[in-house]
């Protein structure tokens, strides 16, 4: 069991451009060529050396001293729920509400770029809420469906069996 360990690293001087691979820096003092990844979607870059990865941050000494005012983004619970994976057209439901799905199952159709596309169930549960209108646009991210919580589904199985 790893423990987390955090230490102050201070970058003297860096020589990069965003194009290479290997950077050079001065690192508490010390010289050092470090292997510099792609910047991915969120602005982080991987950096390696002596075998060990660390994903960082690169901003400029402003955008450092403005981040300290910036509230952390909320994280959204998206497990309930069906969301459109690219825009396009809402083509069809293979399910209704009250239905109970399993993993892998059909949920409706999204037709993008003249292709349709199958969105399957990534989890079995009870269908809640159908909220996209069949025929309409569906932007990427939107909300297709909308599963019941579980407490809800179990309501609904007791009521029935009794």
């Amino acid at each position: 069991d790893m423990e987390k360990k955090t230490s102050k690293v201070t970058v003297d001087q860096l020589s990069f451009h965003p194009n290479d691979t290997i950077a050079e820096v001065t690192v508490n003092g010390v010289n050092r060529a470090v292997q510099v990844g792609v910047e991915d979607n969120t602005g982080l870059f991987a950096i390696k050396m002596y075998g060990a990865k660390v994903d960082i941050l690169v901003m400029s000494p402003a955008e450092y001293e403005l981040s300290k005012y910036m509230n952390e983004p909320a994280v959204v619970d998206t497990c309930n729920l069906l969301l459109s994976p690219m825009p396009g057209t809402l083509i069809s439901y293979a399910v209704k509400e009250g239905d109970h799905v399993v993993e892998g199952q059909e949920l409706c159709i999204v037709e993008a770029m003249k292709m349709q596309n199958i969105l399957r169930s990534a989890r079995s549960g009870v269908i809640g809420k159908c909220i996209g209108v069949v025929g309409s646009s569906v932007h990427a991210d939107e909300i297709i469906l909308e599963f019941s919580s579980e407490e809800q589904g179990e309501e609904e199985e007791n009521e029935l069996q009794q």
